[in-house]
């Protein structure tokens, strides 16, 4: 029934998310003695943000275990908090979407926005609990031309293997920096899911794309 080119059912596909949400696991292990650079008043650089955000995560997390409420409900809301509201959803789901967006209304517009908002989040809920107490290292960010987007260089120090990462932020008009890609060993999540998505609607459609989409994402609930 889910038969879809774009489900995270094929090994590939499992091995490019496992590798992406690693890198979110991992993150949230950043020392809080970080937040130390951050108590200033005014818009945080992106490096600044990666660790501010994470570092919330991380002492929610912790919070959780210690009342006996560590679980995927728990987790999920967290990251509703926590993590969604400084990712820029609406950009994200744009660059999936690339030149099928053309043919959406805004009302559909608005629907793919809600259901992969919520794929990343179910997603990211179903691993959360597996992280290990992996050392990891946040790099200055490097500005684009227009100074309008950065990323931010990250390395995942384990005790056989480091991992590297790259987080990629783009500047609102306020100033602020939210997330809207992340790229583990040279693999983006904005490209892969704007593969999986594109190959879905080429085959069938946008409307019954959406539809599995919310599908899957009800299923993982």
């Amino acid at each position: 029934m889910f038969e879809l080119g774009f489900t995270m059912k094929n090994s590939k596909d499992n091995r490019v998310n496992s590798l992406i949400f690693i890198f979110i696991l991992l993150t949230l292990l950043i020392s809080s003695l970080a937040m130390a650079d951050n108590a200033t008043s005014g818009t945080l650089s992106p490096d600044k943000k990666v660790t501010k955000v994470f570092t919330h995560i991380e002492q929610s997390l912790i919070a959780l275990k210690q009342g006996d409420r560590f679980n995927k409900a728990e987790i999920k809301i967290l990251l509703t908090e926590h993590l969604l509201p400084e990712v820029n959803t609406r950009y994200f789901t744009y660059k999936v979407l690339g030149q099928n967006l053309t043919k959406l209304s805004e009302n559909l517009k608005a629907e793919f926005i809600n259901e992969l908002s919520l794929q990343l989040i179910n997603s990211y809920s179903q691993l959360l609990s597996k992280y290990n107490n992996e050392a990891i290292k946040v790099a200055q960010s490097t500005l684009s031309k227009s100074g309008k987007m950065a990323m931010v260089n990250i390395e995942i120090v384990g005790l056989e293997k480091t991992n590297k990462a790259i987080v990629k932020l783009i500047q609102l008009e306020n100033d602020n920096w939210q997330f809207f890609d992340i790229v583990v060993e040279g693999i983006s999540l904005l490209q892969s899911k704007q593969n999986e998505i594109n190959a879905s609607i080429n085959k069938i459609g946008v409307e019954e794309t959406l539809l599995l989409l919310k599908k899957l994402n009800q299923s993982t609930s």
